[in-house]
């Protein structure tokens, strides 16, 4: 049996969507695993899956990383599911529900927003294995903001371009991402601010590894640039698929917005 499927992006973080697809083998791990791989199968950072919602403009989504373990939160997946339904069924405006909450989205131009919902900064919130300050948590030489934006991430801003730009992401990403002290592993960022109070940010995702974009990071990443006093409530995101405008409104939400492409539709065997 062939299943349909669609492929789009944000900024390169790439995603493969099923659309209220009844068949179980789109939930089966080793078949999310093997469509996720860049040489055997289609090829992606994360799996979506659009399921069926019968009331208007509410919607639920189920998320996977490409180790095909479930996840809790994907901004730039979020948003490229949005744009998808809201093309489909003629509407600007509508609601995603995932296992981490209600998240509202809606399209203005070419950019679509979503609301990431509040950051949350209790340790066992995160989460992190023991009641440390989360603020500021020792990961081998680096010390991280860590906080969950439905998701666990920990931030970790360097000094400079140049010191972001020469490290080896390949290297220190896997071991910080499997510390100790997180019990459900994490997402990692390591950031800084540039000269014009932009932010630049590399991620390596849990689950994906290095991605060209992840919007939770953004979001984790201007939530904690703000708290320490590096960064306005509102500012632009570069990531190395380009950049995402992040807002940490007046309610305490964060709203991520950004360009998405879908990039082609197709099918798959079994």
């Amino acid at each position: 049996m062939k299943i349909p499927f669609i492929k789009m992006h944000g900024l390169g973080n790439d995603f493969i969507i099923f659309d209220n697809q009844k068949n179980p083998k789109i939930h089966d791990k080793n078949f999310l695993q093997k469509i996720s791989d860049r040489r055997f199968g289609i090829g992606c950072d994360q799996v979506m899956i659009i399921e069926d919602t019968p009331i208007p403009e509410n919607y639920k989504i189920k998320m996977y990383n490409s180790n095909g373990l479930e996840v809790g939160a994907c901004g730039n997946g979020t948003r490229c599911v949005a744009d998808y339904l809201m093309e489909r069924d003629d509407i600007t405006y509508l609601n995603i529900e995932s296992i981490s909450g209600n998240l509202k989205c809606f399209k203005n131009d070419n950019l679509v927003t979503v609301n990431m919902g509040k950051p949350k900064f209790g340790w066992s919130d995160i989460p992190l294995s023991k009641n440390i300050d989360p603020q500021k948590v020792k990961l081998g030489d680096f010390e991280a903001f860590c906080l969950s934006m439905g998701n666990p991430h920990a931030v970790i801003f360097l000094q400079n371009l140049e010191e972001l730009e020469s490290l080896d992401l390949n290297s220190v990403g896997p071991k910080l991402e499997k510390d100790t002290l997180f019990p459900e592993f994490a997402n990692i960022e390591f950031a800084c601010v540039l000269k014009n109070n932009t932010i630049r940010m590399k991620v390596w995702e849990r689950g994906s590894g290095i991605t060209l974009a992840c919007g939770s990071g953004a979001c984790a990443t201007l939530v904690a640039a703000s708290v320490l006093n590096k960064s306005p409530k509102e500012n632009k995101i570069i990531l190395d698929g380009g950049h995402l405008l992040i807002n940490w409104l007046n309610d305490s939400t964060v709203t991520l917005s950004g360009d998405v492409e879908k990039v082609f539709e197709g099918t798959i065997g079994e």
